[in-house]
């Protein structure tokens, strides 16, 4: 089978962007040729292009047509169904939110998928998709990856933030202030923090309890830590557990689970819930139910379904493609409308609010730290001033005591034993 994999950036090590690159792996493993199209293109793309995936920024390149197209970003769907006539596709939503998550309405898209519940959601309640027409495929860990650390301690000694999200924020500081009060060691790894991993495998070993999110979050799991469902900007949600790993797997332990504010004593309260054996459970179920074999063992077989199903379904005819795609190209080109000017301000101010705020946060974090360090100064300098004093105190002795006549009579006993020393 010929596949089509699309994607608007493959650069940044994001959630989506990192999907796309299992997912060509895994079909390329099971025998399928691959083609992966996105206008922006990374170092990310050399793991593909040493599989022999091919990898195009523009597809005059490919001059075969695949047997089915597999989109992840709604305007690059678009670009592909527009190359190849007739090609069927499968349209996946990431995102509950962004705008490349919307639905490319095309007759030839014959399904949508959508990564969890609340991107079907999104499908169902927001672009009028019918049910009938969405399936959930979750998202899988390359478990070759990321394999099982040794078990966890009976109580966690080291954590890591695991976000390209995290900077310095307050939500962070929050964070770091309950690890400090239990004795915890933090580090945050992710691209907003500058320390990006890209072995994050490999790294997450080193840590027994990671907050982290969605992707992240399941990553963590899939190695044995513990994790506390945690995103700066978002929210919190507590520590997974084998009693509600079921229900947040469905969720893709993401957006829709982080209802709590990210507060030092609500993440205190959730790394006191910290149980290795629980973390252990939890892992064990994640690695057993999913797999980017599973994954993209779903994606081959709804791929098959489409294509198997082509013969009987009537032809799209030209009309109709027509019409779609001057649909498509009015709904991008459309200035706002008076109906949406609210709406886009709304997201506008909102937007510069939360900026707004996450500039408030590091300032805030910067001046406690320095206050911080300024008054660990003040206490250095006050246990220097009493032990001046303590010496000058010494000093004051020493001087009363060579002054007295003990001293004065006992100084030849004093130079015979400094001889008596030098002479053995």
């Amino acid at each position: 089978m010929k596949i089509l994999l699309s994607m608007c950036c493959l650069a940044h090590r994001s959630g989506a962007e990192l999907f796309v690159r299992d997912l060509a792996l895994s079909l390329n493993t099971m025998g399928h040729s691959v083609v992966v199209f996105a206008p922006v293109m990374g170092e990310m793309v050399e793991e593909l292009r040493l599989r022999c995936i091919a990898c195009v920024t523009d597809l005059e390149n490919v001059t075969v047509a695949p047997d089915i197209i597999i989109g992840s970003t709604q305007h690059e769907t678009a670009i592909c169904l527009a190359q190849f006539a007739g090609v069927p596709a499968i349209s996946i939503c990431h995102d509950r939110t962004a705008a490349h998550g919307q639905p490319p309405r095309f007759s030839r898209v014959r399904r949508h998928v959508a990564v969890d519940e609340n991107c079907f959601e999104r499908l169902v309640f927001e672009h009028g998709i019918a049910e009938r027409d969405v399936m959930i495929i979750q998202n899988g860990v390359d478990l070759n990856r990321f394999r099982p650390r040794p078990p966890l301690p009976e109580r966690p000694a080291r954590a890591a933030i695991f976000s390209n999200y995290a900077t310095r924020s307050r939500e962070t500081g929050a964070v770091a202030r309950a690890c400090t009060e239990l004795g915890i060691h933090l580090d945050v790894i992710g691209a907003g923090s500058g320390n990006q991993s890209r072995e994050p495998g490999a790294v997450l070993a080193d840590y027994d309890l990671v907050f982290a999110k969605a992707r992240c979050a399941m990553e963590a799991l899939a190695v044995g830590c513990a994790v506390i469902l945690l995103n700066e900007g978002m929210g919190m949600a507590g520590l997974v557990t084998p009693d509600n790993m079921v229900a947040w797997q469905r969720w893709n332990f993401g957006r829709r689970l982080l209802q709590k504010p990210i507060e030092t004593g609500a993440v205190r309260d959730a790394i006191g819930a910290y149980s290795r054996t629980a973390a252990a459970a939890a892992s064990e179920y994640l690695r057993s139910t999913a797999s980017l074999e599973r994954t993209a063992a779903a994606f081959s077989s709804l791929a098959e379904a489409i294509i198997a199903a082509e013969a009987e379904r009537p032809a799209v005819g030209a009309q109709q493609e027509h019409r779609e795609f001057a649909r498509y190209v009015r709904d991008v080109m459309r200035p706002p409308g008076p109906d949406s000017v609210p709406v886009h301000v709304g997201y506008l101010l909102a937007e510069l609010e939360q900026e707004r705020r996450l500039r408030a946060d590091v300032v805030e974090h910067e001046y406690s730290a320095r206050e911080a360090l300024l008054a660990e100064l003040e206490r250095e300098r006050g246990a220097n001033r009493a032990l001046r004093a303590e010496l000058d105190c010494m000093n004051g002795w020493w001087a009363v005591a060579q002054r007295s006549v003990s001293w004065r009579v006992t100084a030849p006993l004093r130079a015979a034993a400094r001889l008596f020393r030098n002479q053995g």
